[in-house]
């Protein structure tokens, strides 16, 4: 409703202040009654406001030209960021992902746009750790092919957090990420870099009030603040630390925030978001928007694939650069016109999900073996990000009840095999492996169609002292050409036995005996499969002995 835009929130509609690089040039900080505020070459406020990248190891089919035109030209956007993860399959084991960050520079300069080179440190949490030792070297490197270019604006630490080795949640915790910080900013100085720097801050750069009374010293450089509008509320700790800094004249940038959960579920919470934004357009602090995504989680900015619901959105959009808003998810479409500063109008959406989730079997408690002779799912559910979300049922099974649901894989492949996946969790299981070697489980497939191709079974589990992820090496493969060689159930199911070895973990990670397991996950992801059909999964276990004969219930 326009109206109630216009009078409840008078600083969301209009986008004066979001000069294009080539018309505001150089950017500084300038003193403006008490507070410190981005500004043009000329000294007159400017305001950045656009999109981040999700991790570029997983989704690097966002660097193209075709998508920063369109962000340039039809989202109005003057600045992106890159975010390069330095873990989870980033920078440091992964090291090519820099080319790509290096290609989204060239192409935020040739689209007139600002450009955030965002060093993703966020498991482990501090910046000065073993993993991160690379940061010095990346930042000359970037300085060195784009000298004192003013396109650039270099992000050190995207979020210092408490996961170990972490930094604390208080000045000590700022020290560390200050002691990281200050040789980078002065290396870059020295090779004459005029750049703005931004810094992130303890608890998930959540703490820039810690710059009021320790700052770094240095005119050119600001404090982060991240937040998600379902978690983090107008009324609350982060809003209240990133208000009292910027009184205190700690000049601000809201590097990342979302529409979701801080976990890039749940929501999308727009009404807090109007709030949120409506405090930083009208106080002159710049923000960037999470993520450039088809992931299936609501903070994303495109339509992601679910099977039977939608196709994922094409990263790189053809030559007319520009997404149709059917393309965009809720959040994509609703940040979209926030950074044009034009009224949300939602279009009308049809979504099936819901009618397939009421006819899900009832959850039940979670428990292990999961053997599903209750007739309930025994606490597992789709996970998030699974891209199947129809219903889970308990259907018979080679003579005993299993947890079953239907898959049909898209025909246009996605990048990451795992965003087709049927992606299953038992949540909250709180449990150990004890003295087993193994996970064992009995899956079973009812194919319709499955001619080519292989389907691939992952395990992991989130131990939270290993950072919440931790996944089986190896992942059992099904070779769909040969289907028709194996032998079948006396109810005309393909059956296999899938087990994995808990000492072979990725990342040279090791599960304990006694390392607390909060969740399970289990993946069947699509390798250029044809597969359509139906898929059971039954008594999930942890064992010693492979392979042994459940004595079936005959019913």
């Amino acid at each position: 409703n326009t109206a109630y835009e216009k009078d409840k929130y008078p600083h969301l509609i209009g986008n004066s202040l979001v000069k294009k690089p080539s018309v505001a040039g150089r950017l500084q900080i300038i003193k403006q009654n008490g507070r410190r505020i981005l500004a043009d070459q000329n000294g007159e406020p400017i305001q950045l406001r656009g999109m981040s990248t999700h991790g570029l190891q997983w989704f690097p089919q966002i660097i193209n030209n075709n998508a920063f035109a369109a962000l340039a030209n039809d989202w109005g956007c003057n600045v992106i960021r890159l975010a390069m993860y330095i873990g989870e399959g980033g920078y440091a084991t992964n090291p090519q992902v820099k080319d790509k960050v290096i290609e989204g520079i060239k192409l935020a300069i040739q689209n007139d746009m600002y450009v955030i080179v965002d060093w993703h440190v966020l498991n482990p949490g501090d910046p000065n750790a073993e993993i991160y030792k690379g940061a010095k070297d990346f930042f000359k490197e970037i300085a060195q092919k784009f000298p004192n270019d003013f396109h650039i604006i270099y992000e050190l630490c995207n979020e210092p957090n408490p996961t170990d080795p972490g930094v604390t949640n208080d000045e000590a915790g700022w020290k560390k990420v200050k002691a990281y910080a200050e040789p980078i900013i002065k290396m870059l100085r020295q090779m004459g870099n005029e750049n703005i720097i931004i810094i992130g801050s303890p608890n998930w750069s959540q703490r820039p009030d810690f710059a009021i009374k320790d700052p770094i010293a240095d005119d050119k450089v600001m404090y982060s603040v991240h937040f998600y509008t379902g978690t983090h509320k107008v009324d609350g700790y982060v809003f209240e630390n990133m208000k009292m800094a910027i009184e205190a004249g700690v000049p601000v940038f809201v590097t990342e925030w979302g529409t979701s959960e801080a976990s890039g579920d749940g929501g999308p919470y727009l009404d807090e978001a109007d709030k949120w934004l409506e405090y930083l357009n009208a106080n002159n602090i710049s923000w960037v928007n999470w993520s450039l995504t088809n992931k299936n989680e609501t903070s994303g900015a495109f339509v992601p694939y679910i099977s039977g619901v939608s196709q994922a959105t094409d990263l790189d959009l053809g030559s007319d650069q520009k997404w149709d808003i059917s393309e965009l998810s809720i959040s994509g479409e609703y940040v979209r016109s926030r950074i044009k500063g034009i009224p949300y109008q939602p279009i009308e959406r049809t979504l099936k999900i819901s009618q397939d989730q009421v006819a899900c079997a009832p959850i039940g408690q979670p428990i292990l073996p999961s053997d599903f002779e209750d007739g309930t799912r025994q606490g597992w559910d789709w996970d998030g990000p699974s891209g199947v979300k129809g219903a889970l049922t308990i259907e018979e099974a080679n003579g005993s009840n299993a947890l079953s649901w239907e898959v049909e894989y898209p025909e246009k492949k996605l990048q990451d095999g795992w965003a087709s996946a049927p992606r299953l969790i038992l949540r909250n299981i709180n449990t150990t492996r004890g003295d087993c070697k193994y996970l064992c489980f009995d899956f079973y497939l009812k194919p319709k169609q499955a001619t080519k191709g292989e389907l691939a079974i992952f395990l992991a589990f989130a131990p939270p002292s290993l950072n919440y992820w931790a996944q089986a090496e190896d992942s059992f493969n099904i070779d769909l050409t040969n289907l028709s060689t194996l032998k079948k159930t006396p109810d005309d199911l393909y059956s296999f036995k899938i087990s994995f070895d808990l000492d072979k973990i990725k990342e040279g990670k090791i599960i304990g005996p006694d390392t607390h397991l909060r969740d399970i996950i289990i993946v069947v992801a699509d390798v250029n499969s044809d597969f359509k059909g139906r898929m059971y999964l039954d008594n999930v276990r942890f064992t010693n002995m492979l392979f042994l004969e459940h004595h079936h219930h005959h019913h």
